[in-house]
């Protein structure tokens, strides 16, 4: 039996492209709605019909004053299902869930309430083991998208977050 040269390199390059769409180890379970029975890797329709897949990931934090118990993002892009988490100095304060789309003012509750004014980071993470439930062990943070209009470069470490100060009263 003889095999031609298309035939000798398609087979690898068919795993090789499949391995990659797999979504892997820590990959975002897809991007349906939390409430959604859909599994890793199908896709479901963001609110108002639009695709989740097409919406890139972003966040909008800006500085604000309150009671302590609790914060409001202005905006989030997800393009799939996970959690809005808010920390000070690497401890978690709170997270809520978030769907697919674009999202205004979500609110977050804080446990502890801050008692005085704090800087404050919000990271997107995505439901990672798609169980509905933030979990800081296994549900990862979404990595920010790459402008190729950009001229600073990006570091592959960059996640979803934004900084903003906090101010009790």
């Amino acid at each position: 039996m003889t095999t031609s040269r298309r035939a000798r390199w398609a087979l690898p390059v068919a795993v090789l492209l499949l391995s990659a769409c797999g979504g892997g180890e820590g990959a975002p379970a897809g991007d349906a709605p939390p409430s959604s029975p859909a599994t890793a890797g199908e896709t479901t329709m963001a609110p108002g019909g639009e695709s989740g897949s097409d919406t890139m990931a972003d966040l909008e934090f800006e500085d604000q004053t309150g009671a302590g118990d609790r914060v409001v993002v202005a905006t989030v892009n997800a393009p799939g299902g996970g959690f809005v988490v808010v920390s000070t100095g690497g401890e978690v304060l709170g997270a809520t869930q978030v769907q697919v789309g674009t999202t205004s003012d979500v609110e977050v509750d804080l446990d502890p309430a801050l008692t005085a004014d704090t800087e404050l980071t919000v990271t997107l993470h995505a439901d990672t083991d798609a169980d509905g439930e933030f979990d800081p062990d296994v549900d990862e943070p979404v990595p920010a998208p790459v402008d190729a209009t950009d001229d600073d470069i990006a570091d592959v470490d960059d996640v979803v977050e934004e900084d903003a100060e906090y101010t009790v009263g």
